[in-house]
């Protein structure tokens, strides 16, 4: 008898602590740093159009950390494209690299520390300059075009800058080969719209419906 009630108060007492422990399983996940604040860039993870206006401020520390991998993973590499996206679990701004190297014959991203091996001509690959680099034109091209501010980029893809070539294309066939691209995937209106922009003149290019 007293062995039966020593049991019944050991299950009284952890039973609150067991509903406890099952809820907070079930519940929503921690919060990103500043998500309260929904202004900051990337506040739950994900780019936003406006998010590019106020990026140019992080281009110079990023790329010093994006030419520091590439110089450690082949003397010889050269900046084939770069990327703009989001830190993990963090707000701010993160810039990624891809490298090709004559010497490997293949190219390495700085985000994911892969390496593929290049079937490429190397004349064909061009490196990719980053003098007077900035992305704010993007963000005035995208809202003159009709896009909204708010409007989420691609959760994998953020914005990618490359070279446009016939060799290594790069954007739809309206798009003149020959110069840098900057590209996002665009959530709009339920629908994902694939946008190149040119940094030449900041025209927008898409694939037309045929």
């Amino acid at each position: 008898m007293v062995h039966a009630v020593l049991m019944l108060l050991v299950c009284a007492i952890l039973a609150p602590a067991t509903l406890v422990i099952a809820q907070d399983a079930e519940g929503t996940p921690p919060p990103l740093a500043g998500e309260s604040d929904k202004s900051l860039p990337c506040f739950d993870g994900r780019l936003r159009i406006r998010d590019l206006e106020e990026a140019n401020p992080s281009i110079p520390d990023g790329l010093e950390r994006v030419y520091e991998l590439g110089a450690l993973w082949e003397e010889d590499a050269t900046l084939f494209s770069l990327r703009l996206g989001c830190p993990l679990l963090e707000t701010g701004y993160q810039w990624e690299g891809t490298f090709f190297s004559r010497s490997a014959q293949a190219f390495y991203a700085t985000d994911t520390g892969e390496i593929q091996a290049a079937e490429d001509d190397p004349e064909t690959v061009l490196e990719l300059g980053t003098t007077g680099l900035q992305v704010l034109f993007v963000y005035r091209s995208l809202v003159r075009a009709g896009f909204s501010a708010d409007s989420l980029l691609g959760a994998v893809g953020g914005v990618t800058i490359r070279y446009n070539t016939d060799a290594q294309p790069f954007g739809p066939p309206s798009a003149p080969k020959g110069d840098v691209y900057f590209h996002a995937s665009i959530q709009e209106r339920g629908e994902v719209v694939d946008i190149w922009v040119a940094s030449r003149d900041g025209a927008i290019y898409r694939y037309s419906a045929e």
